[in-house]
C-alpha cells in the first residue's frame, strides 16, 4: 500500500495501506516499526538496530524536534500499518480478514550513524555551485520509506531546514517533482496527492482509489487528521464538492474508516446472495446496499464472494456490475473490485496506463513510484507487470523517459543495476 510512512513511519499502500498502501500506503502503506520480521532489512538498515518498540532512540532526534503538537496526538494510529506483508503465496488465498496485500514488514532502522551518513550525502549533493545529480540519485533513489523518514528528520536536526525545501530550489522539471516527492514522508506525499486529486477542474478517479481503497480503518482516520492539518479543510467537505452522485457515495463510505477488521468468519454464500438480490435479482438497483457491502467487508473474505459469485451465477461480478451501473459509478465500482481482487495486477495496470499512448502522465508515474517504491511492494507489481505485459516495468519506464529522472525512476523501483 499504502503499500506502502506516516512521520516516522512508512505505509502503502493495499488490502491496508498498499497493497497503501497499505498501504500503502504505500505506499499505499504509519510510524511503527512493525512486529515481525518477514525477512532481510532493506540496504542502509541493520537487525541490530531495530527497536522492539518504537524509534528514534532515547535522544535521537535532538531534544525538541520534531515540534510540540506534531504529528497530531495519535498519529499515526498504533498498530499501523498492520503486520506482515507480503503473506506467503502472494497474493493471499486463505488469509485472515483484515491481511492487506500491502503492509509494512519489519524495516531495518537507521542507526544513528548510518543516518547521519545519509544526510551528509545529500546535503553535500546540494552544497555549493550547481547540483550532484548521481549523489542525489544515491541518496533519494537508495532507501525505503522508513528509512527515508529517518533522512528528512535528521537532516533538518542537523542543519536546521527542510530537505524538502532544499531539494525544490536545486532541481527542476520531472526530475526535481520525484525528488521532492520522495523527500516527503508517504503520509505527507499521499496526502497531497489526495488535495492535488481534488483540485482544479476534474477528478483524479484513479489516485483516489489508489490511495483509499484497502486502507485499514487508522489509515483512513490517519489520514484524514493530516489533511486537516495541512489543507485546514475536512477532505470528506473536499471530495462532496468535486464529485456527485453515486461515486460521492462511494468515496464518502471509504472515508468513514469502518471497515470490518475482525478476524471472525463470515458467510460468504450470504453476501453472495446479498450482492445478487441488490443487484441483478431484483427490478431495479440497491445502489448502496452494493456500495456498502463492497467498501466495508474485509478484501480476503470479498475474493471468497467474488469466486462463489461467478460459480453460482455463471459470471463475474464484474459483469454484474456492468450490466447493473454505468457512467463513472460503473468504473469506480469495477476498479475497486480489480483492486481487491489483486492489489499487484491493479496497480501494475495502472503503471502501464501511466505511460500508454502518447506522452507519458508523469504526475501518475511518479506518484505510483514514490507511493509503492518499498522492495517488498514493488516486487509483485514488477512480477505482475510482466506477467501482464510480457516486458519488465524497467524497461517500459527505459523506453518513456530519459536523462537524470529516468535513472532515479529505476533506482526508486530497484532497476537500476
Amino acid at each position: 500500500m499504502y503499500g506502502n510512512g506516516f512521520p516516522g513511519g512508512a505505509f502503502p499502500p493495499p488490502g491496508g495501506a498498499y497493497p497503501p498502501p497499505g498501504g500503502a500506503y504505500p505506499p499505499p502503506g504509519g510510524a511503527y516499526p512493525p512486529q515481525q520480521n518477514r525477512g532481510a532489512p532493506p540496504a542502509g538498515g541493520s537487525q541490530a538496530s531495530i527497536p522492539p518498540q518504537g524509534y528514534p532512540p532515547q535522544g535521537y532526534p535532538p531534544q525538541g524536534y520534531p515540534p510540540q503538537g506534531y504529528p497530531p496526538q495519535g498519529y499515526p494510529p498504533q498498530g499501523y500499518p498492520p503486520q506482515g506483508y507480503p503473506p506467503q503465496g502472494y497474493p493471499p488465498q486463505n488469509a485472515p480478514a483484515n491481511v492487506s496485500q500491502f503492509n509494512q514488514p519489519q524495516t531495518g532502522l537507521l542507526t544513528p550513524a548510518e543516518c547521519d551518513e545519509a544526510v551528509k550525502a545529500v546535503r553535500d549533493a546540494m552544497k555549493g555551485i550547481g547540483t550532484n545529480e548521481k549523489e542525489l540519485i544515491n541518496v533519494l533513489g537508495k532507501y525505503p520509506p522508513l528509512q527515508m523518514n529517518q533522512i528528512i528528520n535528521g537532516y533538518k536536526s542537523n542543519y536546521g531546514k527542510s530537505l524538502l525545501d532544499d531539494v525544490k530550489s536545486e532541481t527542476s522539471g520531472n526530475f526535481g517533482q520525484l525528488c521532492c516527492a520522495l523527500s516527503m514522508t508517504i503520509a505527507e506525499y499521499d496526502v497531497k496527492c489526495l488535495h492535488d486529486a481534488l483540485k482544479g477542474a476534474g477528478t483524479d478517479d484513479d489516485c483516489l482509489m489508489e490511495i483509499l481503497v484497502g486502507r485499514t480503518n487508522s489509515d483512513i482516520n490517519a489520514l484524514r487528521v493530516l489533511y486537516k492539518k495541512t489543507y485546514g479543510t475536512d477532505i470528506e467537505d473536499d471530495v462532496k464538492s468535486d464529485t456527485s452522485g453515486y461515486v460521492r457515495r462511494l468515496y464518502t463510505v471509504l472515508l468513514q474508516g469502518n471497515r470490518d477488521e475482525s478476524n471472525g468468519a463470515r458467510d460468504v454464500a450470504a453476501d453472495v446472495e446479498a450482492l445478487y438480490r441488490a443487484g441483478e435479482g431484483k427490478i431495479g438497483t440497491d445502489e448502496m446496499a452494493i456500495i456498502s457491502l463492497l467498501c466495508n467487508r474485509p478484501d480476503a473474505h470479498l475474493r471468497q464472494v467474488f469466486d462463489l459469485y461467478q460459480q453460482k451465477h455463471g459470471h463475474t461480478i464484474e459483469k454484474a456490475i456492468s450490466k447493473e451501473f454505468s457512467g463513472d459509478i460503473k468504473k469506480a465500482l469495477t476498479n475497486l473490485v480489480a483492486s481487491i481482487r489483486n492489489k499487484a495486477e491493479y496497480i501494475a495496470s495502472l503503471f502501464e496506463k501511466s505511460m500508454k499512448g502518447l506522452g507519458t502522465d508523469d504526475d501518475k508515474l511518479i506518484r505510483l513510484v514514490v507511493r509503492h517504491r518499498a522492495p517488498y511492494v514493488i516486487a509483485p507489481i514488477k512480477e505482475a507487470y510482466k506477467t501482464k505485459y510480457g516486458k519488465s516495468l524497467g524497461k517500459r519506464i527505459k523506453g518513456d523517459t530519459s536523462g537524470d529522472y529516468c535513472k532515479l525512476l529505476l533506482a526508486c523501483i530497484h532497476d537500476d543495476k
